[in-house]
């Protein structure tokens, strides 16, 4: 009985580690950032309009200095989307938090690394100069 016991929970902790590697790849992919309807800008913006395209959602929007922080707040935010996703309390326009905007900077700095080295970038924002790397303004600039 005890035998039986341990492999059915070895096996059952086999199909978990599995499933949760198979269901964190998923969620770090921009095709299910869009699945929530007021996200679909952003993804067609990301996809579409820019030079940032090859990149995910979590490459910005998530730390990307420690696998830690990474997935402490990739739990952290996900739960609080999907809690606005499924009480229906998602706002109509989106706005980022004070993290959210640190986070970015930060993945900004280390991305661009090189080309930051000699501005000070303590006291202002990248998307201060780099106005159309938002999702609201990085779409196909139009022609007239």
């Amino acid at each position: 009985m005890r035998r039986g016991l341990l492999v059915f929970l070895l096996i059952s902790l086999f199909i978990v580690a599995i499933l949760s590697a198979k269901l964190i790849a998923k969620t770090n992919s921009p095709e299910f950032c869009a699945k929530c309807h007021v996200m679909e800008e952003q993804y067609v913006t990301l996809m579409k309009g820019g030079v940032h395209n090859s990149l995910k959602c979590v490459d910005c929007h998530l730390p990307n200095d420690s696998k830690v922080k990474f997935y402490l707040w990739k739990g952290i935010d996900g739960t609080k989307d999907v809690v606005h996703f499924y009480s229906g309390s998602v706002p109509e326009r989106i706005v980022i938090s004070a993290h959210g905007k640190q986070t970015i900077q930060e993945n900004c700095i280390r991305c661009h690394d090189g080309m930051v080295s000699r501005i000070n970038v303590s006291d202002r924002k990248c998307w201060d100069c780099h106005k159309r790397i938002s999702h609201k303004l990085a779409g196909f600039r139009e022609t007239m």
